[in-house]
């Protein structure tokens, strides 16, 4: 063997010999703010679970299509204990346990079941909730509210972990929030962003009140009625939809609703099966900015379109034109948040408008109604 050939056979291993890497082993100092949130989403997490909807399969079509169905068909049933009847899985979604006694929140578009040869959509007659553990439970879907697109669901069991509520008129764009759910069906999984906007109305889907948060935190299918919290793992809202602008998958803009619209609902849901919302009998629109800098307004105000006659609005001497400005001495920004603000309250309270007409400027009392049901 010639002396070159054999420096060639060296030249590998001279290559690759005495190669090292540097480890460095020593464990994440968490106690540095920002730098891990694992401790707090430990504590979070077991409250948050995943739902899963069925129908029940008529025993007619099950003889059908008994012997044709494959492996991966059967997956997709399941023989309810209880009532013997075969269920088809047919949603996937995220909920969050907000009471030790087995209240969970969702999303009303998660309890949802279509029929396949009438395409109606009603309430799912059976869902199944997941906890954390892996323990599966049937859960009763107490109630929905479609204006809001919330849902109020009931397991029974008790000394359940759970999550709190935090106060989302506080949030504010900038904050950290983690989103948390079971996107496409993988596991729990926790996404991180901050909030990119609040108050968010114009988002096409077609609820009645809309005042979504919007997050870059990423939220997939799955994720819809899972928690957006904050980083103290308090619950700030639900988290909803995405906007995909025709892509199909995130693109950085979702959307929660915010939790102190989620406690007042659920909360109606829980103990009475239907929400109670506040009524005044009056229309408005934004004012305008040239109207606005007029009156030299700094904040939002309101231009009264409509009032109903024999309304609480009417009978207190508010009128078309008027400019409401503030509710009990605080502002806000725009039509769409002073109707959220009135179906908040509770009928017989007393709400005092802060109103402005030709030029004049005065104070008015007026005791709110309950909505009818369907308005």
């Amino acid at each position: 063997m010639s002396r070159l050939f054999a420096a060639l056979l060296l030249l590998p291993s001279l290559l690759f010999a005495g190669v090292t890497f540097e480890t460095d082993s020593r464990e994440l100092n968490r106690s540095r703010p920002g730098a891990s949130y694992a401790d707090m989403l430990a504590q979070v997490t077991p409250a948050v679970v995943s739902i899963r909807i069925a129908k029940t399969i008529p025993n007619e079509v099950i003889r059908r299509w008994r012997g044709r169905l494959t492996a991966e068909d059967l997956k997709q049933l399941k023989v309810d204990a209880q009532t013997g009847e075969v269920l088809l899985f047919q949603g996937l979604g995220s909920g969050t346990i907000v009471n030790s006694n087995g209240y969970i929140i969702t999303n009303r578009h998660v309890v949802l079941v279509s029929d396949d040869r009438t395409g109606a959509v009603t309430i799912a007659n059976a869902a199944y909730v997941t906890l954390s553990d892996k323990r599966e439970f049937k859960a009763q879907v107490l109630a929905v509210d479609e204006k809001t697109d919330i849902a109020v669901l009931k397991i029974n069991e008790k000394n359940l972990p759970f999550a709190r509520f935090a106060n989302s008129d506080k949030c504010r764009v900038g904050d950290v929030v983690f989103a948390i759910g079971n996107p496409l069906g993988v596991g729990m999984t926790v996404t991180s962003g901050i909030v990119s906007g609040l108050s968010r109305s114009d988002t096409g889907v077609g609820l009645a009140y809309q005042d979504f948060i919007q997050t870059d935190a990423a939220i997939n299918a799955g994720n819809s009625g899972g928690p957006l919290i904050d980083h103290e793992g308090r619950i700030i809202g639900m988290n909803t939809m995405i906007r995909t602008a025709g892509q199909g998958g995130n693109i950085g803009i979702g959307f929660s609703i915010p939790s102190n619209l989620i406690s007042g609902v659920a909360l109606d849901l829980a103990n009475t099966g239907k929400v109670t919302r506040g009524f005044l009998g009056l229309f408005g629109e934004d004012l305008e900015m040239d109207a606005a800098k007029k009156l030299m307004l700094n904040n939002g105000a309101v231009r009264i379109t409509e009032v109903a006659e024999a309304s609480p609005a009417f009978r207190s001497g508010l009128r078309k034109d008027d400019i409401i400005t503030a509710v009990d001495g605080k502002s806000f920004e725009s039509w769409n948040e002073l109707r959220i603000i009135i179906a908040r309250r509770k009928p017989g309270e007393v709400m005092q408008l802060s109103m402005i007409r030709n030029g004049a400027n005065s104070l008015v009392n007026i005791t709110v109604s309950e909505r009818a049901p369907g308005n």
